[in-house]
Formats: structure tokens, C-alpha cells, sequence
């Protein structure tokens, strides 16, 4: 069944996605006893939601039949191409968990009969990269008297230039609460958020596997969605 919507005014949860797109750095670099043995294991997932919104009077909503391609404005010269392959998964799969939780998806956005919420889903991809600065002689800088008087063999290092460069990919899963919607702000407001953030590495045979497990972490942080 084909589900057609159009959502006219939207804010975006910026703050989220950049969370999400940030992280990979810090995963990256940072040291962990054991190294990962899979890509899947760098994956982040980001939720956040209106604590005002009482979700358990939710129960219809809507979702278009695409994932939309974005380019935030911050990403504009690092964006690369987005993947479509798993659009269908992807839709499948968020489907399949709100109709679990309860919820009743509506075919089409009627005027006579909107649903209560609209959830969307937008795909990002960007490719990062970080340059490291380190300084041989750092712990020493500082000290009274630098940079003389260390004796034979002391002197100033060069410093070690790093840079490492990475694909990720990012899902960002939207529930707008129409019933809530401005129109002369041209505005509906957002109530739950997830962003999927993952590299855009490994086999591709591996990718729905995390696209599921990415995706059952979303649901999982928000309990709260689920009806009593």
C-alpha cells in the first residue's frame, strides 16, 4: 500500500544530529582495552524526546514511503552521496516497531482524518576529517626557566602531525506532533528524535544486520513510546 504525506512546516533537531556526526572522533581515537572487531561495534544511536508529550494519547501516525537525503548547512562541503539500498528496511523496520508499541499507521494524510503524529526519516552522509597536534616535549612546557637549563640533550621537539579521515552515515528518525502544528510560524514541533550514526565501512552484507540493531537501540532508550 503506497502512503503518500506532505509536511509543510518543519523544525529540525540540529543539536541531535551534530551529536551524532560528532561522536566519530571520539570513538576513533579514544583507547579502549580491547580493540573492536567489527565496525558495528563504533555504531551510535542519539535519542531525545518532548518530556512534556504525553505519548500513551498517540495513536495513529503517518509516514511517507522514502528516506529524504539532507545536507545540514554545516556539512555542506563534506557531504557525500547517500545510500538508498536500505531505504526499504529501513522504512520496514521503524513500521514494524510502531505498530508493536501500539500505534496505527494511517495510509494517507486526509484533512478529515490526520493522523496524530507524522514520523519521518532523512539520511546524511559526510566525510570527517580530524587532524591531531602532539608535541614531544609537552610535558615539560611550563616549567620555570624553559626552554634552557635542562643540560646536555634537552631541546624543543617538532611537533607530530596527525590526520585521519572517515565516512559515517547518519539515520535521523522524526515524530512531529501535527496536532500541535503553526501555521502562521510555518512550525510543527518535533517529540521524539533518534539519529543512527554509524561508519560507512565494513562488508556491505553486514549493513541491515546493524541497521536492524541500530534501530531496536532507538526503541529501546525510549521507552516512554511504548503504550500501557
Amino acid at each position: 500500500m503506497k502512503h503518500s504525506f506532505t509536511l509543510r512546516w518543519c523544525a529540525t533537531c540540529y543539536g541531535l544530529i551534530l551529536l551524532a556526526l560528532g561522536g566519530g572522533a571520539a570513538l576513533l581515537t579514544a583507547c579502549h582495552p580491547d580493540e573492536p572487531t567489527s565496525v558495528a561495534e563504533l555504531d551510535v544511536v542519539a535519542t531525545a524526546h518532548d518530556d512534556t508529550t504525553n505519548f500513551a494519547g498517540i495513536t495513529t501516525y503517518g509516514m511517507p514511503d522514502s528516506v529524504v537525503e539532507i545536507v545540514p548547512p554545516e556539512s555542506v562541503g563534506t557531504t557525500l552521496p547517500f545510500n538508498h539500498a536500505f531505504d526499504r528496511q529501513i522504512l520496514d523496520s521503524v513500521a514494524s516497531r510502531l505498530t508493536a508499541l501500539g500505534y496505527t499507521r494511517l495510509p494517507s494524510y486526509e484533512a478529515s482524518n490526520p493522523p496524530d503524529v507524522v514520523v519521518t526519516i532523512r539520511g546524511i552522509a559526510v566525510r570527517n576529517t580530524d587532524i591531531y597536534v602532539s608535541y614531544p616535549w609537552w610535558p615539560y612546557w611550563g616549567w620555570w626557566g624553559w626552554p634552557c637549563c635542562y643540560g646536555p640533550g634537552w631541546g624543543v621537539g617538532y611537533p607530530i602531525v596527525t590526520a585521519s579521515q572517515y565516512d559515517v552515515g547518519t539515520i535521523v528518525v522524526d515524530m512531529w506532533d501535527v496536532r500541535r502544528a503553526d501555521p502562521v510560524a510555518m512550525k510543527v514541533p518535533a517529540v521524539w528524535t533518534a539519529a543512527l550514526r554509524g561508519l560507512l565501512e565494513g562488508s556491505s552484507l553486514e549493513t541491515p544486520a546493524r541497521i536492524d540493531q541500530a534501530i531496536d537501540r532507538a526503541f529501546n532508550q525510549s521507552p516512554y513510546l511504548g503504550h500501557p
